[in-house]
């Protein structure tokens, strides 16, 4: 199935505009073996066609479909172990200790894929809860939402089922036992005191997230890699303003905040870099 370099270059515009996400001419392989799975499962004559079809008003259900074959869904449990260590360490001792008399804390997974970031938050707030139990007083220690902009991602998710391979890439025994169970030799799914944390939906970077906000925490790791600098820009900005005051912000290792670092206070732990929205005075 021919791939021209006109309809390449179309059909990035529409990726971009639709996801943020930025394709040069490098990635034809890449499109064309995405998305000719979408080509002929909704019967098209071939990718010109596929880009008619996704200017067209009516084109929004393909236009998600070529979301979700494009977006990259590598993830897995506790990715990257040192980030979670500083969040542990340093974000929920903190926000837990400010908010002892205020409202619930809110997180986010603001690239949540299949949804395993989401669950491992759920797992550290459910672990700092057990452990300090005279911070708690016994209350359901915060409420995660978990986004992606691939609504196949965001429905996996939601089901919290893993296949074993799934659930041994980040999980240790004990933590896969008390969060997780399964019958016999199916899928390992998330227990309803894991679940009740978490909640899912379907979320696109593009938009401004301040309407889902305000967050005491963001994590947004390695997806502002597939974006322009513009974008990140944008996306950036976007994610200052959905956090509270003194709210805790986590990119990934390869990222940075694209020239708005001043608006936040950098903090070092190990390995990682967690960023700080700097308090209002007053």
């Amino acid at each position: 199935m021919e791939l021209t370099p006109q309809t390449l270059i179309a059909l990035a515009g529409l990726i971009r505009e639709d996801s943020g996400i930025s394709l040069g001419p490098d990635k034809s392989y890449l499109l064309r073996h995405r998305l000719a799975p979408v080509v002929r499962n909704h019967q098209l004559a071939g990718f010109d066609q596929l880009v008619d079809r996704m200017r067209l008003r009516t084109g929004s259900a393909l236009r998600q479909a070529v979301i979700d074959a494009i977006t990259v869904k590598e993830t897995r449990f506790f990715r990257d172990h040192g980030c979670f260590e500083a969040i542990a360490q340093h974000v929920l001792p903190a926000l837990f200790g400010a908010n002892r008399s205020r409202r619930r804390l809110r997180i986010w997974s603001a690239a949540a894929s299949t949804g395993q970031e989401a669950y491992s938050l759920a797992i550290l707030a459910s672990e700092f809860s057990e452990a300090h139990p005279s911070t708690m007083k016994g209350a359901v220690p915060c409420t995660i939402l978990g986004s992606d902009v691939s609504d196949e991602a965001i429905q996996r998710a939601k089901l919290g089922r893993y296949s074993d391979a799934e659930a041994h890439r980040g999980l240790s025994a004990e933590r896969l036992r008390r969060f997780f169970h399964r019958q016999g030799e199916g899928p390992w799914s998330a227990r309803e005191t894991l679940r009740q944390l978490v909640q899912f939906r379907q979320f696109n970077l593009m938009k401004s997230p301040e309407m889902l906000g305000p967050f005491d925490l963001i994590l947004c790791r390695n997806v502002l890699i597939y974006f322009d600098v513009a974008t990140r820009r944008k996306v950036c900005r976007g994610l200052h303003t959905a956090l509270s005051d003194g709210g805790w912000l986590v990119l990934g290792a390869a990222e940075s905040l694209y020239g708005i670092d001043h608006r936040f206070e950098t903090i070092v732990s190990g390995r990682s870099i967690l960023y700080r929205r700097a308090q209002r005075d007053g």
